[in-house]
Order: structure tokens, then sequence, then C-alpha cells
């Protein structure tokens, strides 16, 4: 009877949150327009920050145009980036062109997205917190905070995926949780690691069964949205766009690069700074084991993240709503942290499940 309660409870403050979230929060759209307006102006002028954050962007826009040109990708054009990444990087184009124009028509596809993401965290809110503005203006000033990056690259699309996973998943809608996770997944990886979270998050309210049933045929259906189309032009070159990512060495960012220039500053071995795959990272004597403890160190934690999931399910008969964030952020830091590879917008993917959370 527990469990029952605790998987049902969700759809029905679902149904008064959407009746809720029919009202505007003035101060908060009123907030997230003036930020954006001056992050905007910001990230297109290299005078106010600066022009290195435009390498992406211009990277995007050489691509998309040669598959103007007739050129298809994967197959021609190498991508770097999974199938789920592509639409957002044509869509530009096709407003803009691949000149001058394509740097705002991407800046403001990605506002586009920043306001689906504000449309989750408002629709979250009104479930999980009576309505109230927390949890939207949290999200407001948390992904601001960013800065350049969030307009000029394209990793706020798995963030918000991520946060509409939350909002779905606590209005007790799990199939499209798990859509959307699909979707993420085939645009940056990562929010695959969340979706074993939300299935044990179900199986205690729900039984195995039922919870793969409603989450893994939506899950592949995100997924497989663009990355089929992507493997019948070019296997080969899809899996390459993951393994490229797999092959890379220990970012200078990371917790690991930190103590390897640690070491090197107390003189216990020597350190040197190189660019790989468009990054910099450190090489040395030890960052080959590195390299692989981190592989060891992330499916360490992110096991440890589903076991606590697994023991708070468990003992409440499911998650309830508002405990999806904090399932997903757990998720999350679990991949970010202990990796080799840590950028300085993977930032981006933690702050849309921190500001729920």
């Amino acid at each position: 009877m527990r469990a029952a309660s605790v998987a049902g409870r969700a759809r029905p403050e679902g149904r008064d949150g959407r009746q809720r979230g029919a009202h505007v929060d003035l101060l908060v759209v009123g907030l997230w327009l003036l930020t954006r307006a001056v992050l905007l102006v910001i990230s297109l002028n290299p005078r106010l920050y600066s022009a290195a954050v435009f390498g992406d962007v211009r990277f995007y826009a050489a691509k998309v145009e040669r598959m103007l040109q007739g050129e298809l990708p994967y197959r021609d054009v190498a991508i770097e980036y999974p199938p789920g990444s592509v639409p957002f990087t044509i869509v530009p184009a096709l407003v803009g062109g691949t000149g001058a124009g394509y740097r705002l028509a991407f800046a403001c596809e990605m506002l586009l997205v920043d306001a689906v993401g504000l449309w989750a965290a408002t629709r979250l809110a009104s479930v999980v917190d009576h309505g109230r503005r927390r949890i939207p203006l949290a999200y407001v000033l948390a992904i601001v905070a960013m800065g350049p990056l969030l307009l000029l690259r394209f990793d706020l699309v798995p963030a918000v995926c991520v946060l509409l996973a939350a909002a779905m998943a606590a209005e007790g809608r799990p199939g499209w949780a798990a859509a959307a996770l699909g979707y993420g997944t085939a645009a940056k990886i990562f929010p695959g690691v969340l979706a074993p979270l939300l299935v044990l998050g179900l199986v205690p309210a729900l039984g195995w069964w039922r919870s793969l049933l409603r989450t893994v045929p939506p899950f592949l259906a995100g997924f497989g949205l663009t990355v089929v189309p992507a493997l019948l032009l070019s296997v080969g070159g899809t899996a390459d766009s993951v393994l490229f990512h797999v092959q890379r060495g220990v970012q200078i960012e990371s917790l690991w690069a930190n103590a390897i220039g640690l070491l090197d500053v107390l003189g216990v071995l020597q350190a040197r700074t190189v660019n790989g795959f468009g990054a910099y990272d450190l090489s040395s004597s030890v960052s080959g084991a590195a390299k692989l403890l981190s592989g060891v160190a992330t499916l360490a934690a992110l096991a440890a993240a589903a076991w606590l999931v697994w023991r708070r399910a468990r003992r409440d008969g499911g998650l309830g709503p508002a405990d999806w964030a904090a399932a997903f952020t757990v998720g999350v830091f679990a991949f970010v942290l202990p990796t080799r590879v840590l950028s300085p917008q993977y930032l981006v993917w933690l702050c849309a499940p921190m500001a729920a959370l």
C-alpha cells in the first residue's frame, strides 16, 4: 500500500502543478530577460569578454558549411559530438548562414533552449515547492553565472534534458523523463548514466518489469531519434564521435591533473602541458595510470550513486517527487568529478539539476 501511494502521489500533484504553472511569475521572467540580454551582449562582443570563446562556434559553422554543400555528417564530415548535437548546429546556419550571422543565430537558439529550462524549473517547482519561485529563480541565477559559455556551446541542451527529466519524473511521468534522458544521451552521452537511477527510483513502487517497460522504450525512442539516422549514414563515423572522447588524455582542469601538477611542484615528477583533442592536457610518467584510474573511479562513483538512490527508494517505497532532482544531481557529480576530462562548460551540466535541488 505504501509503495502504491508513493508511486501515485506525483500524478495529482502534477495536475495541480499544471494549473498553477499557468500563472507567470513576472519577477522571474523579467530577471531572466534582463540577465540573458546582458549575457547575449557580452557573449557576442569579444572586447567585453574574450574572442577565445568563439572557437567552438566557428568549428560548428565550418562543419555545417560542408554539410550544406552536400557532404553528409559522420560519413563525409567527421563530427566530434554525438548525433543529438547535429540539429542544434544546423538550425543556426539555416537562419543566419555560416558566416558572421551564425554566432548570433546559435546564441539565440541556446536562449530558446534556456527558456525551455526555465519552463522545466517552473514546472518542477509547481510539483515539489507549491509553485513558489525558489527553483526557477535559482535556475535563472545559477545558469547565467556560467557566462558566455552558456550561449556559445551546446552543453545547455543535455543539461536542460536532465532538468526536464527531473520535472517529468516528479510529475509521475517516467516515460517522458526517460525520453528526455534518451535525447540528452544522444547529444552529450552523460545523461545516459542517469537512466539506471530513474529505473532504480521506480522499482520499489512499480516492480522491475513495469519500471523497465515504462522507461526503456521511451529512452530508446529519444536516443534513436538522431542516432538511428546517423548510424544509417555511417556506423564507423558515429562510433568515432564517442571514441574520440575515450582517447583523450588527462585534461588540465581535472582533479587528476591537479594531483599531477601538485606532484610536479613538489619535485616528485615532471609534467608538461600538451595540446590534444582541442584541449590542454598534462603529460607525465603517471598520466597513463591516472587515465586508467579515472575510469575505475568513475565506475565506482556511479555505482555508489546507484546504491544511494536504491537505498532511498527502498526506504520510501519509491522516490518521491522531491527526490528526483537530488538523485540526478548525485548522478551527474558521480560522472563528472572522477573523470580525467573536465571542461569548463561541464559546469553547465551540474548547474541545471543543482538549481532544482
